[in-house]
């Protein structure tokens, strides 16, 4: 993977976010639309994985926090907004844990692309993990990049059990 390329590569930290309009698990959204909040924007490389679940879990239970500091979470891979709304569903069928922020449906890897989230060395059409946040006038403040193999480790497995007997 080119680091380089891309911790250097079409967003940097001290410019204005690229705006976008986009498709999400909560209906349409828009970037600007944002302002005078800060935005915590995240990748994902696929639903359904057991890393990138365990992190919408984490973010989930986080949201309140987030909230509370005048921040907002946004999620994006460049799954279909089918899958993620029936991920969320599986993840709170399996869990209890809904997911209180908006996933972005980038199918065509536009939003990805914009934000130099995909590593052509890795995969042509899947995000490596990006968390981008942006200031309260849309300034990005800081960039964090990790490869999509590098895997976290978590304390808590989650329950194969159903919460709820209306899932599925």
């Amino acid at each position: 993977m080119d680091y380089e390329v891309m911790m250097n590569g079409i967003v940097k930290v001290g410019q204005y976010a690229p705006d976008f309009e986009a498709t999400t698990t909560m209906g349409r959204i828009i970037l600007s639309e944002y302002k005078d909040k800060w935005v915590v924007l995240f990748s994902h490389p696929g639903d359904f994985t057991p890393v990138c679940t365990t992190e919408m879990i984490a973010f989930s239970n986080a949201n309140t926090y987030f909230e509370n500091m005048n921040t907002k979470l946004i999620g994006l891979s460049i799954d279909s907004n089918a899958s993620h709304l029936a991920w969320v569903y599986d993840i709170y069928c399996r869990t209890g844990v809904r997911i209180p922020f908006p996933i972005i449906a980038d199918r065509n890897g536009e939003i990805a692309r914009k934000y130099g989230m995909i590593s052509n060395n890795i995969s042509k059409t899947e995000t490596v993990r990006n968390v981008f946040i942006i200031d309260d006038k849309g300034i990005v403040r800081a960039i964090l990049i990790y490869p999509m193999e590098l895997r976290k480790v978590h304390t808590r497995d989650i329950k194969n059990d159903k919460r709820d007997a209306n899932c599925r």
